[in-house]
């Protein structure tokens, strides 16, 4: 039986949808927590090296079928003493692609032993239309059902070889062609947007620019924003959502790997 003292909870989430399903799993689990937000990290940040007594619950969003690299480099420096993990990548209800096979891949090189897998879905930070609202009640019971087979596996000491689905190699980076815009008759210029920007690609000097060389389209910026001025509402994006949504509009379910 593994005792675990402490449950690390550490999430890319720039829309915050990460952060719930994390939060959710976490939850069942008795005991003191340390949370990690990654996009509040800043690249070559030490981490400390966490133990076999510790669970780590590990989200990021899926981003055109892989890891946001911003993330990924600052997962780069979790590292684990044969710690138990548990891995998330939680996707709007388009595709999975690589993306959980590469933080599962990440995690394994970076010594930790993965107790438990996980595809959830939650509404697409893109698209808001698709997948509006979850995860939802019926999300929250499934994720909840997973934990308890993970507390389960836990004090059996079971860590069996997960298969997860993706490829080697993962599939290729794309640039993002959507970058937010903001309207200037709304914003307040109270600079939330320039803080949370995980790529300082809004500059000081004039938030109401992006840089699109450096953005990503993580929606950070669109999720703090509390005048609602940064979006991607321009024609070209307009008509891309209804075709998107068109596509993706059949629910989709979360999937467990245990």
């Amino acid at each position: 039986m593994v005792n675990i003292k402490k449950i690390i909870k550490a999430h890319y989430s720039p829309s915050n949808t990460t952060k719930k399903v994390v939060n959710i799993i976490a939850d069942n689990f008795e005991g003191p927590t340390e949370e990690y937000n990654i996009l509040n990290i800043k690249k070559d940040t030490e981490i400390r090296t966490f133990e076999e007594d510790e669970l780590l619950i590990i989200g990021v969003p899926i981003f055109a079928g892989r890891m946001p690299q911003y993330a990924r480099s600052i997962i780069e420096n979790f590292k684990g003493n044969d710690t138990p993990a548990i891995a998330i990548a939680n996707y709007g209800n388009a595709n999975i692609g690589d993306c959980l096979l590469e933080l599962v891949d990440l995690l394994k090189e970076n010594g930790f032993k993965i107790l438990a897998a996980s595809t959830p879905v939650s509404q697409h930070s893109l698209f808001t239309k698709v997948a509006a609202g979850r995860p939802d009640a019926e999300d929250t019971e499934k994720l909840n059902d997973f934990a308890a087979k993970c507390i389960e596996k836990l004090a059996n000491d079971e860590f069996n070889d997960i298969e997860v689905p993706g490829n080697r190699p993962y599939v290729e980076l794309k640039d993002m062609p959507w970058v937010p815009i903001c309207d200037e008759t709304l914003c307040t210029f109270c600079y939330d947007c320039v803080s949370i920007c995980p790529n300082d690609a809004i500059s000081d000097d004039d938030p109401v620019e992006t840089d699109a060389s450096k953005c990503d389209a993580c929606t950070a910026c669109v999720a703090i924003c509390q005048d609602n001025a940064r979006s991607f509402n321009t024609p070209a994006f307009e008509e891309k959502e209804k075709e998107f949504s068109a596509n993706f509009a059949q629910r989709k379910e979360p999937e467990f790997y245990l």
